[in-house]
């Protein structure tokens, strides 16, 4: 029986990916290229330093990753406010959640000071009983590591919990540690195969009017 729904946080609690694209695009220009949305696919649910690893390699760039990643978070925390929005269901489905009793946690590639960011924002303080962010792991996603720490830290099992994923990075890192997992797209990334998830959906209000079967 599933106790505690986990959620990623970037495309699939806020529609922050055109954003992150921004930054990223922003961070690029100097050095005269651009990101398609193929490659951009490959980035989704990864932490910001493999990101810039990524880019880095794909378009032989001639400087460190740190200086990559502290270009484009400058430039994407710039962003943020007054542009995070809600993706369609949050506010029900965690509603819904908070009236059944069931924990919640965030499991995001986020790093720290961005989380707070938009936890702050969106005026979700008080409303996950736990969280980890890219600082509290070793592994990024697709790894298992951020899935299982947050598990430990509502302490509950990986079998009881429920995951809720957008990339196909994600899926893979909750499949991995042993939890269900449904993928809700996002129009950034409905072009991947999600067939490793137990369940595909097209929105968190489809997961709140689903939670009867979801929760088993």
């Amino acid at each position: 029986m599933i106790r505690a729904c986990i959620f990623d946080m970037d495309g699939l609690m806020i529609d922050s990916e055109p954003l992150a694209m921004e930054a990223w695009q922003a961070a690029l220009r100097p050095f005269g290229h651009s990101i398609d949305g193929t490659l951009f696919e490959q980035m989704l649910g990864l932490r910001q330093t493999e990101c810039a690893m990524l880019l880095r390699d794909h378009f032989h760039l001639p400087l460190p990753i740190e200086a990559l990643t502290r270009q484009r978070n400058d430039t994407f925390l710039a962003l943020l406010p007054g542009r995070l929005r809600a993706m369609p269901g949050l506010h029900e489905l965690l509603a819904e959640l908070r009236a059944r009793g069931v924990k919640r946690a965030i499991a995001t590639s986020g790093e720290r000071r961005y989380v707070t960011t938009v936890i702050r924002e969106m005026e979700l303080e008080g409303t996950f009983d736990a969280m980890v962010v890219a600082e509290d792991v070793t592994r990024g996603k697709p790894a298992p590591d951020v899935y299982l720490l947050a598990a430990q830290r509502l302490g509950l099992p990986p079998a009881q919990c429920l995951v809720l994923e957008d990339a196909l990075n994600g899926v893979a890192a909750a499949k991995a540690a042993g939890m269900t997992c449904v993928a809700v797209p996002n129009p950034l990334s409905r072009s991947p195969d999600f067939a490793a998830a137990d369940k595909v959906m097209p929105s968190l209000l489809a997961v709140r009017d689903n939670l009867d079967a979801l929760m088993g």
